[in-house]
């Protein structure tokens, strides 16, 4: 039987097997593709099959580890108790705070590449592109093929300025966030802010959260180590990833509590997902360390819109019920505690 700490309420034996499970899912991935020769996952030199597996095989582990913990309990499974419940009014709730937040990541991270970038000059920060001009040039460039006159100016007649292309990227992220993107994101999030939360909520937010992200960020170590995510820069990548991880948990944390549905938290995770890749399209002269959407800019980013999140957010009465089925440590019963440290 799993001892359960007398002063904290938190399971660590459980809490163990379920990372035991995920991390060690995430290395042998890490393993079967370091030994089939893809080392090199930094985009254009990733394979379409490699991207195929991250999607089915990487991101369902913190689920399957969840599920089998669940299944050691014996208290059945939390998938039952969050699709048999009537999500009419909180799918609405979901779009509301899906689109809220990823407009204020969109404008946030924008601006503040604008400013580091081209007002202060902060190296790697990256140059925003706003001339329909510099954007189609860039997009040549980035796709590594010779165009003539003709088709450059087919293509200048199809690129839109730099507001409608956010305003599309924006629109295209709320959608794939609540379709394939929020699919996938769902198998990291019953395990992240689904089971895991609920066994570290009597810690409190502040300090769940820390873990959280920590192993969260930690559970990518083995695709950045390839070069996903941040090139070269793999070492400090993990470093990086962890601290995104922290600063994003926080958000994602909230967008369930306000919401009463971990669903939530998988849609805005989905839809951020959905429109990291347009800064590949606007920014340039980057280093991903430091530009958004998962450097230092992006970090700073996603920091403030969860700060301003939880100032200007409640919990959802009586909050969201656990998981787990009669989980010791349940958002439910810490919520009216969470809601008041945030405030």
């Amino acid at each position: 039987m799993t001892q359960i700490s007398a002063k904290s309420g938190i399971r660590w034996g459980r809490i163990g097997l379920f990372y035991g499970i995920a991390a060690g899912w995430a290395v042998l991935v890490g393993a079967v593709l370091y030994l089939l020769g893809q080392r090199d996952l930094t985009g254009a030199g990733t394979a379409s099959w490699v991207v195929i597996l991250l999607a089915l095989g990487y991101m369902p582990a913190p689920l399957v580890a969840a599920l089998v913990v669940e299944k050691v309990d014996g208290r059945g499974f939390g998938l039952r108790r969050i699709f048999t419940r009537a999500l009419g009014r909180q799918l609405l709730r979901m779009l509301a705070v899906t689109a809220a937040v990823v407009a204020a990541l969109m404008a946030t991270m924008v601006g503040l590449s604008w400013v580091a970038g081209n007002l202060l000059g902060v190296s790697g920060a990256g140059r925003l592109l706003i001339s329909p001009a510099d954007l189609v040039a860039n997009i040549i460039a980035s796709s590594g093929t010779s165009m003539n006159a003709d088709q450059v100016a087919t293509l200048n007649s199809q690129v839109p300025g730099l507001w409608w292309l956010l305003l599309i990227s924006f629109g295209t992220a709320v959608l794939v966030g609540f379709t394939i993107n929020g699919l996938f994101a769902f198998g990291e999030e019953y395990g992240w802010r689904g089971w895991l939360a609920d066994e570290l909520a009597p810690l409190g937010a502040i300090r769940a959260n820390a873990i959280i992200g920590v192993m969260w960020g930690l559970w990518h170590a083995p695709l950045i180590l390839l070069g996903y995510n941040y090139a070269s820069y793999r070492l400090p990548g993990v470093v990086a990833m962890v601290a995104w991880a922290v600063a994003a948990s926080f958000l994602l944390w909230r967008a369930r509590e306000v919401t009463g549905s971990v669903l939530a938290a998988a849609v805005l995770h989905g839809a951020i997902n959905g429109f990291a890749g347009i800064f590949g399209l606007i920014l340039v002269e980057t280093n991903p360390l430091i530009a958004a959407p998962l450097g230092a800019v992006g970090i700073a980013a996603i920091a403030l819109v969860a700060a301003l999140f939880w100032l200007f957010t409640r919990p959802v009465s009586p909050g969201d019920q656990p998981i787990a089925a009669e989980s010791a440590g349940s958002l439910a019963e810490s919520a009216p505690q969470l809601g008041e440290s945030a405030a």
